[in-house]
């Protein structure tokens, strides 16, 4: 029952159908695996980690039949259930959240306020009278991710159970922050505006303008679009990070200064898709050692075609601190400011 509830929820909620949605995912080298398989295996991995939901058009808080709703967790798991219908009543975030399905970064970060504010209250009721300081102290620690326990997910890929995880850690830290800055009215302002991006979130002083459809090419003719998204900080951080070193992963998305996709797909054979991604650096110089990086990542990850050759057509366009890369694409009029295209050269080995 829970699984089909899960799923019900899925095919509402995602900007695609899940199995289309996971087929995305793949193509761009954030996922490996048959869609279909693996939207099995992801069900199944979700319907092993939910105890509770809450539903915004419903109003309604459900509470899974386990062990724990029985016992004395349950008055957690309501409180923390309780916490995302406080946050609907006031601010209605978990209603803006469905609202953000066209750009994923944006959505991540406002749903790892919502996450982290119920966190924060269900760790704080549980706290024994004059025990507040040792809650925060644990709530610290889980925001950090020590003693966090690593779901188990056998045959899901790990960028589904990093972000599962990041709201509860990331999340939890940027309320901790607010709550002790400014105790709830503060994490009352942060859930009224959550951060527009994932790198506001891990960092409030940086605030990234976000990038409009307009600095994308127009989708060609005898082409339909798939999906047109923002991969935001924190998705970059691990897509580069299964090409590059954790520690340079982590740098060089430290440079993401915004950015936008759009995947189209060839109607007269459904196998064949391009992609057209802009990135903007916090400066030029990032933006060139992003780029470096891309274009040793890319050949790697980013498959668009059963039929396409091994290595993809990829074409390159900069301009001080935005790049524009495309995979697969027709040829036609560029977007926005005309770019100088350049051949990506040959990966290294």
């Amino acid at each position: 029952m829970l699984r089909a509830e899960l799923d019900r929820k899925l095919r509402r909620d995602l900007p695609l159908p899940p199995e289309k949605y996971l087929e995305v995912l793949v193509r761009l080298g954030f996922a490996s695996g048959d869609p279909q398989a693996l939207y099995g295996r992801l069900l199944d991995f979700y319907t092993g980690q939910v105890l509770g939901f809450y539903e915004p058009f419903t109003d309604e808080m459900v509470l899974v039949d386990t062990p724990a709703a029985r016992d004395a967790q349950a008055s957690l798991l309501w409180a923390h259930e309780l916490a995302h219908a406080a946050q609907e009543k006031s601010f209605s975030l978990p209603s803006r959240l469905l609202a953000m399905r066209n750009n994923s970064d944006r959505q991540r970060a406002a749903s790892a306020i919502a996450e982290g504010d119920a966190m924060l209250v269900m760790l704080l009721l549980s706290a024994p009278p004059g025990g507040e300081q040792a809650a925060l102290a644990a709530a610290q620690r889980m925001a950090s991710g020590t003693g966090v326990p690593i779901p188990a997910a056998a045959g899901v890929p790990e960028f589904f159970v990093a972000d599962l995880l990041f709201p509860y850690t990331r999340g939890l830290q940027a309320v901790l922050a607010a709550y002790g800055s400014g105790d709830w009215a503060a994490v009352d302002r942060l859930l009224a505006s959550p951060p527009e991006s994932t790198a506001a979130l891990r960092d409030p002083r940086r605030q990234p303008l976000p990038m409009g459809d307009e600095q994308l090419p127009t989708t060609p003719a005898g082409w339909a679009e798939v999906l047109t998204d923002t991969v935001g900080e924190w998705a970059l951080e691990f897509w580069l990070g299964q090409v590059l070193s954790k520690e340079e992963a982590t740098r060089l998305a430290r440079e993401w200064d915004g950015d936008r996709l759009k995947l189209v797909e060839d109607t007269a054979d459904p196998g064949r898709w391009a992609l057209a991604w802009v990135i903007r650096g916090r400066t030029v110089a990032g933006r060139r050692e992003l780029e470096q990086a891309l274009q040793r990542a890319v050949p790697r990850l980013i498959s668009l075609g059963d039929k396409e050759a091994l290595r993809p057509a990829l074409v390159w366009m900069a301009s001080g601190n935005t790049v524009e890369l495309r995979v697969q694409w027709p040829a036609g009029p560029a977007a926005g400011a005309q770019r100088s295209p350049v051949r990506a050269p040959a990966p290294p080995p």
